[in-house]
């Protein structure tokens, strides 16, 4: 599938699974057409991967070209005059929807977007009579003392043409609760304007024109949804990749960003960073000194300098939140409730607790205030009620935050926290066996992996070597410098769930695509399934539109007789060399 909109994540092959929520919110968009979709709010700490996922929803929805039109804007977390993002919201609207309307992308791409009579000449060029008017209405409203109409009615503008030109509006709106914090009535930002996220009261029930927004900061989105919005959204709370998806993100990563990693670490990685994507990220990008995630000591080293430096990004990312709680709740009083909660953040504790633990001299009244606050700020949960609580079920955080305030701990030893880590590591080793209950589908997967590792960095490199690493290849055949390599699943918009597990893909059309299956487990390759395979790559080859190619079969068990009559009878190539198989060489920085 093409990228229309730029996606922030970079490289498109970073995105990895969410699977889950692809699939939801996919029947959610195509629920829009019915006008049966309700708005709904994605709710998660930052780094978690709700951009991604916003983008490659409209990039989906912008492909698939079915009546139901994507527009994404994100609000800025700079302050900014409500004229300004009038404007800038209006224009971005008009672009992506003349873009989705006649086809031509270079509308997304817009970086200055010019002025209202920009948009309405584009819109008068382009046979869009309706925009036009209304952007001539935009322009007669502009001006600092009319900002408040033109907000009601820019805000209103989705639903409006949705409904003249008898279609359907998804609007993306990223980092909806910078709308209370950061917009002002006036151009020198004085005068904020606190209740923005409430205008939308009537505009989030439109079915025609439904909000997907999301927030970062989740206790201050919640709160202003569940006040100003009462009823309107329905909440979305991001979770951490499952088992599978972390593993496939951590082989990913690792082949994408040229760190190895070694097939005993890659579960037990999972395991640590407890599916969250921004720790596999950190980990893999981490500035830590001689950075190694092929061994368990180098594994260890680097998630605690994550944890402790200064330089971790882990740990810069959690201070962002905690910084804003202790400015906010009196920062001697809010360390000492966050870190009793650290501590005891296997339960619920009540403010009836905190007070006599802590001696927090303050009555129940100012001690839920100041709760509030620190729950806004992402850094403990609310529990049960309004009266109790809990730590942030996270075993990093705690870490991060008993290092930054290690002087107001009695006897803390940052060194301790590296013990931690590996006692929590020689747990998840033990259940580990759960992890690798089906041990044959994990190895096939590291197999991928490392298959893959070799067709991207050595295969056009070596021909030679790795001609002779196969079977029944055609006698034109070469090992090509792929475009992209990785394994296939089918795009949610095809509806159809192929799985292939590797593709190579020719940059150049006169070479061939490579189209693999991998075994790695004690039994041999059957008939049966390289039947199965051929099917699955022919689906494959018509969905995609691969032209020249080759099928490859690797199983290090082998294959029956009969295996390999049918394979050479149907051009399949095959293998079983080790040197597949070989893992990637260690590197430091």
């Amino acid at each position: 599938m093409r990228t229309y909109l730029k996606e922030r994540i970079g490289n498109p092959e970073l995105f990895t699974g969410r699977r889950r929520e692809l699939t939801y919110f996919l029947n959610w968009i195509e629920r829009i057409r019915r006008e049966i979709s309700m708005s709904t709010a994605i709710l998660s700490r930052r780094k978690t991967g709700k951009t991604a996922i916003l983008q490659r929803l409209f990039n989906i929805t912008f492909h698939r070209d079915a009546g139901i039109v994507p527009f994404y804007f994100e609000i800025r977390e700079a302050d900014q005059w409500l004229g300004d993002l009038c404007e800038e919201f209006f224009l971005t609207f008009v672009y992506h929807f003349i873009a989705f309307g006649t086809r031509k992308t270079e509308y997304l791409e817009f970086v200055d977007m010019g002025t209202f009579r920009d948009a309405a000449a584009v819109a008068r060029r382009e046979g869009f009579e309706y925009l036009e008017r209304l952007t001539e209405r935009a322009i007669s409203l502009s001006g600092e003392g009319k900002t408040d109409r033109l907000w009601n009615m820019v805000r209103e503008t989705p639903r409006a043409v949705a409904g003249h030109y008898d279609l359907r509006v998804l609007q993306i709106i990223d980092e909806f609760q910078f709308l209370n914090r950061h917009i002002y009535r006036d151009k020198t930002c004085k005068d904020r304007i606190a209740n923005l996220a409430g205008s939308h009261l009537h505009t989030a029930e439109h079915k025609n024109s439904p909000l997907l927004v999301s927030g970062s900061w989740v206790g201050w989105l919640a709160d202003d949804l569940r006040s100003m919005l009462p009823g309107r959204f329905q909440f979305h709370y991001l979770e951490g990749l499952p088992d599978d998806e972390t593993i496939e993100m951590i082989l990913r990563y690792s082949l994408l960003e040229g760190v190895p990693v070694s097939e005993g670490i890659v579960p037990l990685m999972a395991g640590l960073t407890e599916g969250n994507p921004f720790y596999v990220t950190a980990l893999f990008r981490s500035k830590c000194p001689g950075r190694d995630l092929t061994s368990e000591r180098g594994l260890l080293e680097t998630l605690a300098f994550e944890t402790l430096q200064n330089e971790g990004t882990i740990r810069g990312v959690w201070m962002e939140y905690a910084g804003y709680a202790m400015r906010k709740a009196n920062s001697r009083n809010a360390k000492k409730i966050v870190l009793h909660l650290c501590r005891h953040r296997e339960r619920e504790v009540t403010r009836e607790e905190l007070g006599r633990e802590l001696n927090l001299e303050m009555d129940d009244s100012e001690l839920e205030g100041r709760l509030e606050v620190i729950v806004k700020a992402d850094i403990i949960e609310q529990g049960r009620s309004n009266f109790y609580y809990r730590g942030v079920r996270d075993n990093i955080f705690d870490k991060v935050f008993r290092g930054v305030y290690a002087d107001e701990i009695e006897g803390f030893d940052p060194r301790e926290v590296t013990d931690e880590y590996k006692v929590l590591y020689e747990r998840l080793k033990k259940e580990n066996r759960r992890l690798m209950g089906e041990y044959s589908q994990y190895r096939g997967k590291f197999a991928e992996y490392l298959i893959i590792d070799k067709l991207r960095l050595h295969a056009y490199r070596k021909n030679r070597v790795f001609l002779g690493m196969a079977e029944n290849l055609p006698a034109d055949f070469r090992f090509a410098e792929y475009e992209r390599v990785w394994y296939y699943s089918a795009s949610p918009i095809h509806k159809k769930d192929i799985q292939i597990d590797i593709l190579a893909v020719a940059a150049d059309p006169d070479d061939h695509s490579l189209i693999g299956e991998v075994k790695n487990r004690k039994s041999k390759f059957s008939v049966s399934e390289a039947r199965d395979f051929a099917k699955k790559a022919e689906e494959l080859k018509k969905l995609e539109g691969i032209g020249k190619s080759v099928l490859f079969v690797f199983s290090v068990s082998g294959f029956y007789k009969n295996t390999l009559a049918h394979l050479k009878k149907h051009g399949i190539a095959w293998s079983s060399d080790p040197r597949w198989l070989k893992a990637p060489k260690k590197v430091t920085i």
